[in-house]
């Protein structure tokens, strides 16, 4: 899994700079809650919210209608910080760290994990001024790069365990705001509710990730 998280790391930076009409990288904060649940829906254990940190680099293809030429003189003085745009599709490489606790009257349970993936998301834009606000929904899938889990003072590694193992399928929602600060550069906030579960695998209990994050980033227009 770290060999392919790496290997689409070079790929996505190698072809931005070919293919996409912007680039960006953002970071922040994860609040996840884990659900695990038997095979009949039953809540196996009552969990805590964790906070982790994320971060996500990427490309974006907004959908700009196109203008009649005009002369540079009119150009320059009608040029915008970004261009404007209603649709935006983004593709990202995502590092998250996803921790929960948990526990009973007798034992203390937390969760430590660290996983990475890949990311497609479609936007639908409106402007305010210089202010660009969207609507977002988020598919993705991502697997374990390391794992953690500490009972009372012992600590056992989720390498290999079939609940965290595999490939995990993301989806959620999300809501952001951009504004210009430089010549086709712009500041983001990017908030996103999505749900992680894990794409086939055993049976009798499954884990999930309900995580809430919010992050800021930096957008460059490439063209």
């Amino acid at each position: 899994m770290k060999t392919f998280f790496l290997s689409c790391l070079l790929l996505l930076v190698g072809s931005s700079f070919l293919v996409a009409q912007e680039i960006f990288i953002k970071t922040g904060f994860n609040s996840t809650t884990y659900d695990f649940r038997s095979a009949a829906g039953e809540s196996l254990l009552d969990f805590t919210p964790g906070i982790g940190s994320s971060i996500e680099m990427g490309m974006g293809f907004p959908f700009i209608p196109k203008k009649p030429k005009k002369p540079k003189e009119e150009l320059a003085e009608e040029e915008r910080s970004y261009s404007p745009n209603w649709l935006k599709n983004e593709v990202s490489l995502n590092l998250d760290s996803f921790n929960s606790f948990g526990g009973d009257s007798n034992n203390n349970y937390s969760w430590e994990t660290t996983y990475g993936g890949l990311t497609n998301t479609l936007s639908f834009l409106a402007h305010v001024g210089e202010v660009e606000l969207g609507i977002k929904g988020v598919l993705g899938v991502s697997g374990m790069l390391s794992g953690t889990q500490v009972i009372n003072s012992s600590r056992f590694p989720l390498k290999g365990q079939d609940d965290f193992s595999g490939v995990f399928a993301r989806r959620g929602a999300g809501l952001s705001a951009s504004y210009p600060v430089f010549q086709r550069g712009f500041l983001n906030l990017t908030y996103t509710y999505a749900k992680s579960s894990r794409l086939g695998g055993p049976s009798d209990q499954r884990v999930s990730f309900l995580s809430q994050s919010l992050l800021f980033g930096v957008y460059v227009q490439l063209n």
